[in-house]
């Protein structure tokens, strides 16, 4: 009997050996989420964005003089980037909502209620560069991948496909996507010359200016929780000792005004 144990226990090991070996030179189960290839992601974008355009909840818009500031912030932005897989494109939202979306292949939805909210053009810098960090990490399309699947997300069915524009623009991320996109940012915000903690001054003045009342403007906080941590995280981050901050050239008084005739 107790021979007869030890044999099943040997033979249990010998098998678990044998699969173990086996899985480690032939994994069965992929580490990461498959994912669309760029090309095909940015097809999708284009999609989306022409969903977005012709439904009047977003009312897209175009404004040649604000989207020329947005266009001088983004340019500074993708300088300090560098290299990317992706040409970003940046577009203007006229909504009280305060938010900043990423649709999948680098295209950035602003609204005018983030501009006005905003207190300097580096503040608006700052949040641009977040959304930048969730598109070079490709946490849009993996999120989407995940939660939706890849047959919902390249459907070309109108209904499916609206449904799913309506997502990106409300769903959050995960801690873990909110911090890796909070840390881009500020490198990004370093190379550049824009003062990477001003990040952490934009979370801070949405912590203090949120309240029952103004709830339902704030699409950004139902998106981007956990304010408190990713303050003091944020303000964790040290530049080089040869940084310098170069303002950015907008006259931001005049941005406001632009917005509340707009």
């Amino acid at each position: 009997m107790r021979k007869s144990i030890v044999r099943d226990l040997v033979i249990l090991i010998v098998i678990f050996g044998m699969i173990w070996g086996i899985v480690s030179v032939f994994p069965i189960f992929p580490e990461k989420i498959e994912l669309l290839s760029i090309d095909r992601e940015e097809e999708l974008g284009e999609l989306y964005l022409e969903i977005i355009q012709n439904d009047p909840t977003f009312s897209l818009i175009e404004n040649q003089e604000l989207d020329s500031i947005v266009e001088i912030i983004g340019t500074r932005l993708i300088d300090g980037l560098g290299k990317s897989r992706y040409e970003y494109k940046f577009y203007l939202a006229e909504t009280e909502m305060i938010n900043a979306f990423t649709l999948p292949g680098a295209n950035i939805v602003i609204t005018t209620g983030l501009i006005n909210f905003c207190e300097s053009a580096e503040e608006l810098a700052s949040v641009i560069a977040h959304e930048m960090g969730h598109a070079e990490n490709r946490d849009v399309i993996s999120r989407l991948v995940k939660e939706l699947g890849l047959q919902i997300l390249t459907s070309s069915d109108p209904f499916v496909m609206g449904e799913v524009t309506r997502v990106l623009s409300s769903a959050g991320f995960d801690r873990k996507q909110e911090k890796e996109a909070d840390l881009f940012a500020c490198e990004l915000l370093e190379n550049s010359d824009i003062e990477p903690r001003t990040l952490a001054s934009f979370f801070r003045k949405l912590k203090e200016d949120i309240d029952n009342d103004l709830l339902e403007k704030f699409e950004i906080v139902s998106t981007h929780p956990n304010f408190t941590s990713r303050i003091r995280e944020t303000l964790e981050y040290i530049p080089s000792e040869d940084f310098e901050e170069i303002e950015i050239e907008v006259d931001w008084q005049e941005v406001i005004k632009m917005i509340e005739t707009q």
